[in-house]
C-alpha cells in the first residue's frame, strides 16, 4: 500500500463524510422551512427575505413572526406575527396597484358578514375596523391598513381588543410602517 492509496482511502472518506453531512442537513430542515424555500422565501440573519424584497423580521416591536405565507392572484407574500398578549398580525405585499382593491374587498367582506364598521381614533382610524366579537368586557376590533412604497402595495391586518390593548396599537402599526419604507423593495 502506498501514498496513493493512502491518499484515494481518505479522498473517498471525504466523499462519504460530504454526503452524510448533506443528508444530516436535510433531514433537519423542517417541513415548513422547505415550504418557505419553495415559496420564494429565504431564511437571512434574524427574519425571512421575500425574492420580491418583502422582509419579515423574526420581531417587529412586541410581535413576534410565526410564519411566512405564501403568494396568490391578489397576494405576494406575507408573514403572521403574535405577542403573548393576544394580539395577531399579518403584513402582506400585493401587486403594484391592488392595494385599494384589497381595503376595498376586505371592508364589503366584512361588512357582507355582518360586522358593524366601528369609528375608531388614533392609529386605528387610519385603518378600516370592524368590530368582530366581545369578550370579558373586551370588543375585538379587526383593522386592515393600507400602505404604498415604491411600486409595492402593502396591507396589514391586525387583531385586538378595546379597550385593553388600544395602547399597543399605535407603536405596532408605526413599526410595521417604519418596516416596510426600510425593507421594501
Amino acid at each position: 500500500m502506498g501514498a496513493g492509496s493512502a491518499g484515494a482511502r481518505a479522498g473517498r472518506r471525504l466523499v462519504v463524510l460530504a454526503a452524510a453531512l448533506t443528508v444530516a442537513l436535510a433531514a433537519t430542515q423542517s417541513p415548513a422551512q422547505e415550504r418557505a424555500s419553495d415559496s420564494g422565501w429565504k431564511t437571512v440573519t434574524a427574519g425571512m427575505r421575500h425574492f420580491t424584497g418583502l422582509t419579515c423580521p423574526d420581531q417587529v416591536a412586541t410581535l413576534n413572526r410565526i410564519r411566512v405565507l405564501t403568494g396568490s392572484v391578489d397576494r405576494i407574500a406575507g408573514c403572521i406575527y403574535q405577542n403573548a398578549e393576544g394580539v395577531s398580525a399579518i403584513v402582506r405585499s400585493h401587486p403594484s396597484g391592488s392595494g385599494a382593491t384589497a381595503a376595498r374587498d376586505f371592508r364589503e367582506r366584512y361588512s357582507a358578514a355582518g360586522f358593524p364598521l366601528l369609528e375608531t381614533s388614533g392609529a386605528a382610524a387610519a385603518g378600516i375596523s370592524f368590530l368582530t366579537g366581545s369578550e370579558n368586557g373586551d370588543n375585538r376590533c379587526e383593522t386592515l391598513w393600507r400602505f404604498r412604497t415604491g411600486t409595492t402595495d402593502y396591507t396589514l391586518w391586525m387583531v385586538y381588543s378595546l379597550p385593553g390593548q388600544e395602547a399597543e396599537i399605535g407603536p405596532l402599526v408605526t413599526a410595521f410602517a417604519r418596516l416596510l419604507a426600510e425593507k421594501a423593495p
